[in-house]
């Protein structure tokens, strides 16, 4: 027991001596918590398979730039930014499951620094800035969004950068800041639109600011309201195109009993039970105590009133997920955790202001380690081979690259492209998106137009029995398919009529694979 105490002690004395040497500037906390964040978000990035949203990523950056703006026209404009970012990123360093990933790690870590940054602007103690920048890296959301390749992470970035010159924006009262202002909300919401949603909960701060202060802020809540109008016009068009698509959400469920676990559990936590007990429980002390110094202020009697953190914080929290649930439950179903990833930074304020407030100060630091260890967990499972819905295409792409290898130089492979589970309008024809060195050469045997050429997410499909002449010649065909909606008997008859024959089957968590030669 002593031992276990000795060690404790020692733990939270290192971690104290930390945050210690990151307050000797301002500067070196914001540059250290932003490092952090982008090493913890590169732990293991390229070792979960690629799955079907990351495969839209790689399918929507690497085609040319016309048939990319083609495609926006009709689908994903939502990350239409994104995808751009990620066809010069593949342009300059090239194709890999790390480089799809990299820009998200970058973009944690800026994300990390900016938390400190704006957890400085709101006042409180000196230790809540680091506090709030080590909370924010080891939230499983934050490492869910480092290791994914879409514009989740960048949107956090966004976020956590307008509020901070939000915040600037009041106490500087000049145009300038708001301009910025306006420019972040449009740059951010091409990247992802849904950051619209941080503008709403920005109206609601200054609501509450002009409420509180009176007289005294009218006109910079004024600014306010003319930059976020100007942001609002500017992006009408794209808002138009993106309600024109909304056909692509048919995946969202409506409300009902599991939505409430995804919004405790799942929507800051991944899915981490003893996380999300604990994370809530600092949420609510963490906005208990921001109200409570909210209602104690004395600014509004001042000649420079400043936005109350509490304002700026608790409606980034609550508001956008709010928005899509209320939405969802009146319209169209729109809620989903993954989309207020955004907010993570926000959130981890909040929770520093509660750990923060926890006296002895040792014990603090005892909650702050309790944390990362509760994290552990997550970032291993995160980075799992198969942590994105169970994707086991790599092993897929690796099976057949080594069958490939033993094969004689000159044999003609074609493949037959079967169904994704859990994902109806996309083949197995995203293996090939992921991992394109393993089907390099091979005879597409089911394709009609390739993706690149529909003006859409994915290629258009022909009936196997329509196209066996182009394995006419073929020494090996494989048919890749789901587990679920199984292609294997139909095809395999079709294929046994034309004279082949079945010489190896092989299973993944949730693809079947056989291998088909001639006699």
């Amino acid at each position: 027991m002593t031992d276990l105490l000795r060690r404790e002690t020692g733990a939270t004395d290192r971690l104290s001596s930390l945050t210690t040497a990151m307050r000797g500037s301002r500067a070196t906390a914001p540059a250290l918590v932003g490092l952090l964040g982008l090493l913890v978000s590169l732990i293991g990035i390229g070792t979960p398979s690629v799955w079907y949203d990351e495969a839209a990523t790689i399918t929507g950056a690497t085609r040319s730039w016309p048939q990319l703006w083609e495609m926006l026209q009709n689908v994903d404009v939502v990350h239409g930014a994104f995808y751009a970012l990620m066809h010069v990123v593949f342009d300059v360093i090239g194709y890999s499951p790390v480089t799809l990933r990299l820009p998200s790690a970058i973009a944690i870590g800026g994300a990390a620094a900016l938390t400190v940054v704006l957890a400085r602007q709101l006042g409180g103690s000196r230790w809540i800035p680091v506090i709030a920048g080590l909370v924010f890296v080891f939230l499983p959301r934050t490492v869910w969004m480092g290791g994914e390749g879409r514009s989740f992470a960048i949107s956090a970035l966004f976020a956590v950068a307008i509020t901070v010159v939000t915040v600037h924006a009041q106490r500087r009262a000049r145009w300038r800041w708001w301009v910025l202002y306006t420019a972040l909300i449009v740059l951010g919401s091409l990247f992802y639109v849904y950051l619209t949603l941080i503008v709403v909960a920005h109206g609601a701060a200054m609501l509450w600011w002009w409420l509180a202060a009176g007289r005294p802020v009218i006109a910079e809540v004024l600014r306010w309201a003319v930059a976020a109008v100007a942001a609002a016009v500017a992006l009408l068009p794209l808002v138009s195109l993106v309600a024109d698509q909304s056909g692509q959400l048919f995946w969202i469920d409506p409300l009902s009993a599991e939505t409430w676990p995804s919004v405790f559990v799942v929507q800051w936590f991944t899915g981490s039970v003893p996380m999300a007990v604990v994370g809530w429980t600092l949420i609510v002390a963490g906005a208990a105590i921001l109200l409570r110094r909210a209602a104690g202020r004395s600014d509004g009697h001042t000649a420079a009133p400043r936005l109350p953190a509490a304002a700026v914080l608790l409606p980034a929290v609550v508001l956008p997920a709010a928005a899509l649930i209320v939405i969802t439950a009146v319209s169209d179903p729109l809620y989903s955790p993954r989309y207020v990833s955004m907010c993570a930074p926000f959130v981890a304020i909040v929770m520093a202001t509660a750990i923060d407030a926890i006296r002895p100060r040792w014990a603090a630091s005892i909650v702050v380690v309790l944390l990362v260890a509760l994290s552990v967990p997550t970032i291993v499972a995160q980075r799992a081979p198969e942590a994105k819905q169970q994707s086991s295409w790599a092993e897929v792409a690796d099976l057949i690259a080594a069958q490939r290898a033993g094969m004689p130089v000159d044999a003609t492979v074609g493949v037959i492209w079967g169904w994704v589970r859990y994902h109806p309008t996309a083949t197995t024809k995203v293996i090939d998106y992921a991992y394109p060195d393993a089907f390099e050469g091979v005879i597409d045997v089911n394709v009609n137009t390739p993706a690149a050429e529909t003006g859409e997410l994915w290629e258009t499909r022909t009936r196997v029995d329509e196209s066996l002449d182009r394995i006419a010649d073929a020494d090996v065909v494989y048919l890749i398919t789901s587990i679920k909606r199984d292609k294997r008997p139909g095809i395999t008859a079709t294929l046994v009529a034309d004279g082949w024959r079945v010489a190896g089957e092989y299973a993944t968590t949730d693809i079947n694979i056989v291998r088909y030669e001639r006699p």
